[in-house]
């Protein structure tokens, strides 16, 4: 028995090494099922939806699509392939985590094209890294090892063929064999995703696939690698074989626009049209800076006493969203000035900034202002030069106009970036002036030194959250500086202050929130804290000061500038309305979501108006889903036509 058992055990050591040895031959199977658990891995850590049959299958199309052709390889080639594949299989996948933990969405072809920013964000995607991650790698030395192996075993015995009498060259019988399994893979690899895409398009899916959605629903039905097969087929539909719209469409576009300027005509017939004529407008742009922070206390402190204070001189608006995509802080800037939705993919100022919007620099240049954008950072970022020479500003003020007397995180710190923007504004000396000026010192992770901030975030200290509050902190201090730099020099008379900040701070763990409130949190209250951002004018002498519950967007700041100035929106092709104004529009995000002061709507992750959240307000207590249908349309019909004129350039033709 003894014997019997040795014997097999030699055997099986034989038959592991034999199968070792021919590595190349199964390591696309076992790269397949690694694959699929990473995949399947993922899909837990992004909670977008969750796996189903669906998924699991066009993930196995996806990576039999990914493998098939190297059947056609040599041993040697084939082994090495393989373990590259692997490798850069994972290190998307890590990407595309890592990418959605900053900005809830996954990375795009317009999105590769930004990929020279990346440098910049080195610190926010150190943060962003969390210890788990190292499963997506935990194969590749395996993977390097047997490659290694396989190319080592092969060479010997093919340098040594006499010594191996079992050794074969391939043979042309072997070669159509192979050709064969390959093309069978191809069609299997097609028939696993082209199935069930087709069944959910004919299903819960219908019309996922037609203008610009959300790409979380597209990920749903596609999976990862499936959603990025996609997305390069759109963009090079978009880009490369695109016919353009048809009549119709610019026709629909027409009479959208058409309908909008009814609304924002009659701000043309109100007390506050032209009300301020002639004054100066300075709009800060704050970097991550969230309506939360406002009138809060934390560790016995006062986040923002001076906006605090200058709130109650000013008109407030408590329900401001931002409405920014993968673009973020250029989202803002686009939404703010060009009154337009941003692309549901990349940054408008980066794959559009030839096209032609009516944005308003270019309006109040022809109304006599003095228009100038400041910002102490490389021009070239976010595209700004190029965007902004388009915006027809007449001067762009970037880092090589400040002098860096206060290094500060990614650049020079608010306070002296507010009191060199003034001392510009002064040496300039024209007037009226239009101005904007962006913020930097609020950028994550949020970083700066506790003797800048002069803030003890308590129980939060040393988190990204405690670093956000003292961030904060210290950026309204900023703020009190300018006010005063401002009446020093002589201008807070005579000019409009607005205020708003530009996106959230990617900090999405409701956990942290609940503690800092103290208490639980609802839906309809978690989803909407990433979207409210401060926004609130100071007008001269505190004139209109108090609270306007409107629901309003960053959409709509073009529009309620004009009519302040005496303005009309005229033909310019704007979709927002005047803050100021009695007329409404719902607030539309760029996921199909919107809000209109009267409901709340949430849309769902595979898409469908039905299957979304629809809130009443201002309970927030979640009401029937018929409440929120047709607002959930119209707002989808927005996003399409603004991507339509954005896209193919329109405003030009309307």
């Amino acid at each position: 028995m003894m014997s019997q058992l040795q014997t097999a055990a030699r055997k099986g050591v034989r038959l592991s090494f034999h199968g070792i040895r021919y590595w190349p031959y199964w390591g696309a199977m076992l790269l397949i099922v690694s694959m699929l658990y990473k995949l399947n891995w993922l899909d837990g850590q992004l909670n977008v939806g969750g796996m189903n049959h669906w998924k699991w299958e066009v993930n196995l199309g996806a990576m039999v699509l990914a493998t098939f052709w190297t059947v056609w390889l040599g041993r040697r080639t084939r082994a090495v392939v393989l373990a590259v594949l692997d490798l850069l299989l994972s290190v998307s996948t890590f990407a595309d985590l890592v990418y959605f933990r900053y900005f809830k969405d996954f990375i795009s072809v317009p999105v590769l094209m930004q990929a020279g920013q990346v440098g910049e964000l080195t610190d926010s995607i150190h943060t962003l890294i969390h210890p788990g991650d190292w499963i997506l790698f935990a194969d590749l030395p395996i993977a390097a090892a047997l490659a290694v192996w396989s190319c080592w075993y092969h060479g010997r015995r093919q340098r040594n063929r006499d010594a191996y009498p079992t050794y074969r060259r391939a043979t042309r019988a072997s070669f159509l064999v192979r050709l064969a399994l390959g093309a069978a893979l191809l069609v299997a690899g097609i028939y696993m995703i082209a199935v069930p895409v087709n069944q959910q398009k004919n299903g819960w899916a219908t019309g996922l696939f037609v203008g610009n959605w959300w790409n979380i629903p597209i990920y749903n039905v596609t999976g990862l690698f499936g959603f990025h097969g996609y997305d390069t087929y759109r963009y090079a539909k978009e880009h490369w074989f695109g016919g353009g719209p048809s009549g119709q469409q610019i026709q629909e576009a027409s009479n959208w626009f058409d309908e909008r300027a009814k609304l924002q005509k009659q701000a043309e017939t109100e007390p506050m049209f032209g009300a301020y004529k002639g004054k100066n407008v300075l709009i800060i742009q704050a970097e991550a800076f969230q309506e939360f922070l406002l009138n809060q206390s934390w560790n016995g402190q006062e986040i923002t006493p001076n906006l605090n204070k200058l709130i109650g001189q000013s008109l407030y608006f408590p329900n401001f969203y931002h409405m920014t995509s993968q673009g973020r802080t250029s989202d803002a800037d686009f939404l703010t000035s060009c009154s337009m939705h941003p692309m549901p993919t990349g940054s408008v100022f980066i794959r559009f900034a030839d096209h032609k919007f009516d944005c308003t620099p270019t309006i109040l240049n022809g109304e006599g202002y003095d228009t100038t954008v400041h910002h102490a950072y490389d021009g070239s970022f976010w595209n700004r030069t190029n965007m902004y020479r388009d915006m027809e500003y007449n001067k762009f003020y970037t880092i090589n106009d400040f002098t860096n007397d206060e290094p500060l995180g990614w650049s020079i710190g608010d306070k002296s970036f507010f009191r060199q923007t003034v001392d510009q504004l002064k040496e300039r000396g024209k007037s009226p002036f239009y101005a904007m000026a962006i913020t930097i010192s609020s950028h994550h992770p949020f970083d700066l030194p506790p003797s800048v901030t002069q803030f003890d975030s308590g129980d939060f200290k040393g988190t990204t959250f405690g670093n956000y509050l003292e961030a904060a902190h210290y950026v309204d201090a900023a703020v009190g500086e300018l006010v005063q730099e401002l009446k020093d020099a002589g201008l807070w008379d005579d000019t409009i202050l607005m205020f708003y900040g530009d996106h959230d701070n990617s900090l999405y763990d409701m956990s942290t929130y609940e503690k800092f409130y103290g208490h639980p949190l609802t839906a309809q209250q978690q989803d909407a804290i990433v979207r409210k951002v401060p926004y609130f004018i100071h007008f001269p002498n505190d004139e209109h000061a108090g609270v306007n519950d409107k629901a309003v967007g960053q959409i709509d700041t073009a529009p309620t500038v004009l009519q302040l100035l005496g303005v009309p929106v005229g033909d310019n092709k704007m979709m927002g309305v005047s803050m100021v104004s009695d007329a409404q529009a719902p607030v539309v995000f760029r996921n199909g979501g919107y809000t209109d002061n009267s409901v709340y709507y949430v849309p769902s992750n595979d898409g469908l108006v039905q299957n979304g959240s629809c809130y009443a307000m201002p309970s927030g207590e979640k009401t029937d889903i018929s409440a929120c249908t047709a607002g959930a349309e119209a707002a989808k019909k927005e996003l399409e036509i603004s991507d339509l004129v954005v896209e193919h350039d329109l405003v030009p033709k309307l």
